[in-house]
């Protein structure tokens, strides 16, 4: 053993190849993770495609919809919400759009009665036709407080988020895990130097050809293993030879909360999002229904007044309806309206993912990153298994 060793001392080297395989192994885990963003090769199993990336939706679903679903509920975001003002904070431009919209149709259908009136006589309409617009806004925006459920899907919003930015999930991972994904990574080289030791033994003692290739397999499979496992376990704060030990990634929860409060209220459920998601299909169909029922009962008082019943004909009346719920979609929907200031949600998110996620159990906790390993962590074990054996394919034609 010793005559071998002094004359070939380089393979005093192993322990530190070793360390090198277990840092490879671990950088290029945590590469396959993330990368590539689209799959390379030939479909279904000749090539690959990052973990994440491929798995974007569902882990969208079971890690940022499993918080906003368990923490942050949607009507939460609306408790205490004050609809009148919000109209308010609008009055002048509201006041603005009121007056020249009843000049406008005023002056369209009933010209010589308008022209007829005195400018005193004109500014009372025009205060009468304010008051009941905001009081009717303050309603729909009451209404549709109470049936926010309706009006906002995270699920969809989450899901749409995603597919729309298909860097969003790898961002919000190596954001959020940017210290555990480090620790992976250096972890690997002494892990991987400590198993090293016993290799060198091994191979001084058995220098057969198998033994490398052999020991390149364990030390890429558990530096893999071990990497992960530390990163989570123990969960909670536990005495280990007189010290404390504890998962890195719920040692960190605090500071993970904030960081992941961040990115969500940025890149998911952000003003621009949280807009569109309540300005299409169902959302956007439902609101109006509110503001049309609204509208209808307004329409139906003003109705019963001797001298509509005497000029507005049905029909009349019935265009004028399809005019007025025309321009308030229009006006509803624009950059700046008060639907967009209805939904801007985003700092309030923030706020309350950061506070209630850093106080979440460590099971719930945890779910909100391990998705991303737990389901298919097995393949980046076994790829620096397969990793570590072809380094030691190479050592044996280097030492032998």
């Amino acid at each position: 053993m010793f005559e071998t060793l002094a004359k070939d001392y380089w393979q005093l080297t192993i322990p530190l190849v070793a360390a090198v395989i277990g840092w490879f192994t671990n950088w290029m885990a945590i590469k396959m993770m993330f990368y590539p963003i689209e799959f390379i090769g030939i479909r279904p199993f000749l090539g690959w495609q990052g973990i994440i990336p491929a798995n974007a939706v569902r882990l969208a679903r079971t890690g940022l919809e499993l918080v906003t679903s368990t923490i942050l509920k949607v009507p939460q975001l609306f408790e205490g919400f004050d609809a009148k003002a919000l109209v308010e904070s609008e009055g002048e431009k509201l006041r603005a759009l009121v007056r020249k919209a009843l000049e406008e149709k005023a002056k369209e259908h009933f010209p010589q009665m308008w022209n007829a009136l005195s400018p005193s006589v004109r500014e009372q309409v025009f205060k009468i036709a304010e008051n009941e617009v905001r009081d009717m806004s303050v309603e729909v925006f009451n209404e549709a407080a109470a049936q926010i459920e309706t009006l906002i899907d995270v699920r969809r919003i989450v899901t749409e988020a995603v597919k729309r930015d298909k860097q969003l999930m790898n961002e919000t991972f190596l954001r959020v895990g940017k210290k555990e994904f480090k620790f992976i990574e250096y972890s690997g080289f002494w892990f991987g130097l400590v198993f090293g030791v016993p290799q060198l033994v091994l191979w001084l003692l058995m220098p057969q050809a198998w033994t490398l290739p052999f020991f390149g397999f364990l030390v890429g499979y558990a530096t893999n293993w071990l990497a992960l496992y530390l990163i989570f376990e123990p969960k909670n704060p536990t005495k280990f030879l007189g010290m404390t030990v504890q998962g890195l990634f719920h040692r960190r929860q605090k500071e993970i909360a904030k960081e992941f409060a961040d990115v969500v209220s940025q890149r998911v459920f952000n003003n621009e999002n949280l807009v569109r998601e309540i300005s299409s299909g169902e959302p956007r169909a439902k609101l109006l229904s509110i503001v049309a029922a609204k509208a209808d009962v307004l329409l139906a008082k003003y109705q019963q007044h001797p001298m509509a019943m005497m000029v507005a004909k049905p029909e009349l009346i019935a265009s004028l309806r399809a005019d007025v719920l025309r321009e308030v979609e229009d006006e509803m929907f624009r950059k700046g309206s008060l639907v967009e200031q209805f939904v801007n949600k985003s700092e309030k998110i923030r706020v309350m993912l950061a506070e209630k996620m850093a106080v979440m159990d460590p099971e719930g906790y945890e779910n909100v990153l391990r998705p991303a390993f737990k389901q298919d962590e097995w393949k980046l074990i076994v790829a620096g298994a397969v990793l570590g054996a072809a380094v030691g394919l190479w050592q044996v034609t280097w030492y032998l």
